[in-house]
């Protein structure tokens, strides 16, 4: 069942219009579907085994509503409502969010985005004018038009979006709040410099021709060359479906490695061409998808010796305390795990710490935590917000994480190396951080 859902994730992702594509323009789409509502419910407990004593977690005496428009038409949509809905669950069965003394249970209400902008638009315009929620986090597909409605109305918006465009010296209340613009660096940077085989050696990239994926691909690339690794392009349209063409310039070039560098869905299409082409050189990724993703589409002898970014959720047991108690909650909510893209579950953990520290769900008081250094951990690992000095914002609006390495041995995701939020610095692009 799990490999139908993915598989018929993989088909809808390539046929709509990308989140990257989205976050780089503000086109009018012409759906205009009636954005669908779901109110995560309380959830029940299950009775403990008679002649077991058990302590009751104090009711929370305050709801703290949160807003999400989102695609669940592509797997970082589907799996980032999956994913904060098991942490709210979390929190709630602990007794709430502890803000100031006052117990939250945490009352989500999602929105169904349809990929369109005008249904975006009358979401996110619910959720401010009729749910009045001062708290959205989302993986926002026209950041334009959003930030402008919840900047005028003091809405905080922690956004998963690839681009710099999202980010405005003038924004108070908009943050980066997925993992997406530093995972390359950081991760392209630890497997150039630690992987034996791209060590002077040749790398074939392929990726989309539209800006996210543009960006993304600049990013590599400059850092794959700064370690003295030539890089080939291979730029195909975002509409493409077949991926053969690719396989057969990779196979004919016959670099040292190759590299997919779009979404998670179409990068595994992609692999799988390469590998039906007959290339057997080394597949990696700079981005976390999954092997439980890859392995929908590429055969698993094919993926032996993949190296690539990883949450700490991906491994057994997982490589963080946290991320184990999420990996066992999602066991025991969806029957097994299932290799989720969670990495928008990071906004989440951000707003969570940021309403924690700043002991009050007033939002000025909540955005000056955000702008002003906040670290906070979730089942992405530990995340600390960081400003964008090179766009001319000192404030905290963008975030760093831990990351992962992982390769594939024996047909399991193995742990190579964890990047920390220090070690992760050294990678990022110089000015970011004024370096």
């Amino acid at each position: 069942m799990k490999k139908l859902l993915v598989l018929g994730l993989l088909i809808v992702s390539m046929l709509a219009l990308p989140l990257m594509v989205a976050c780089g323009g503000e086109e009018e789409t012409e759906t205009t579907a009636a954005p669908t509502e779901t109110t995560a419910a309380p959830t029940e407990t299950t009775a403990a085994p008679a002649g077991t004593e058990t302590t009751a977690a104090p009711a929370a005496a305050e709801t703290l509503k949160i807003g999400a428009v989102v695609w669940t038409g592509w797997p970082l949509g589907y799996d980032m409502k999956r994913g904060v809905e098991i942490m709210a669950m979390l929190d709630n069965e602990a007794g709430g969010i502890d803000i100031g003394g006052t117990k939250y249970k945490v009352e989500f209400t999602f929105i169904e985005s349809n990929n369109d902008q005008a249904t975006t638009m009358s979401g996110i315009n619910k959720l401010i004018y009729e749910d009045k929620v001062k708290y959205i986090v989302t993986d926002t597909m026209y950041p334009g038009a959003v930030f402008a409605e919840t900047e005028k109305n003091a809405i905080i918006s922690l956004t998963g979006c690839p681009i710099p465009t999202m980010f405005d010296p003038t924004y108070k209340y908009t943050f980066q709040g997925g993992t997406m613009m530093q995972a390359t660096p950081e991760v392209a940077g630890w497997i150039a410099k630690n992987v034996p085989e791209l060590k002077n050696g040749t790398v074939d990239l392929a990726f989309p021709d539209e800006a996210g994926g543009i960006g993304y691909a600049m990013g590599v690339k400059a850092t794959l060359e700064a370690y003295g690794i030539k890089v080939t392009e291979i730029k195909y349209p975002v509409t493409s479906t077949d991926f053969s063409a690719i396989g057969t310039q990779v196979k004919a070039d016959n670099p040292s490695a190759f590299i997919a560098v779009g979404n998670s869905a179409m990068d595994a299409l992609i692999y799988q061409a390469v590998v039906q082409a007959g290339y057997d050189g080394l597949l990696f990724s700079t981005t976390t998808v999954t092997y439980d993703t890859l392995k929908t589409a590429v055969p698993e002898e094919a993926l032996e010796g993949f190296v690539g970014g990883a949450w700490p959720v991906e491994f057994d047991p997982a490589a963080t305390e946290v991320a184990q108690v999420f990996k066992d909650k999602w066991i025991e909510v969806n029957g097994k795990w299932e290799g989720p893209e969670i990495q928008l579950t990071a906004a989440y953990a951000a707003l969570r710490a940021a309403l924690e520290k700043a002991g009050t769900t007033d939002v000025d008081a909540v955005a000056e935590v955000l702008a002003s250094g906040l670290t906070f951990e979730g089942p992405t690992g530990k995340g600390e917000m960081i400003p964008r000095l090179d766009l001319g914002i000192s404030r905290t609006v963008d975030n760093i994480s831990e990351f992962c390495v992982k390769k594939i041995q024996g047909g399991v995701p193995t742990l190579l190396h964890m990047i920390t939020l220090e070690e992760g610095k050294s990678y990022l692009a110089p000015g970011i951080l004024g370096q």
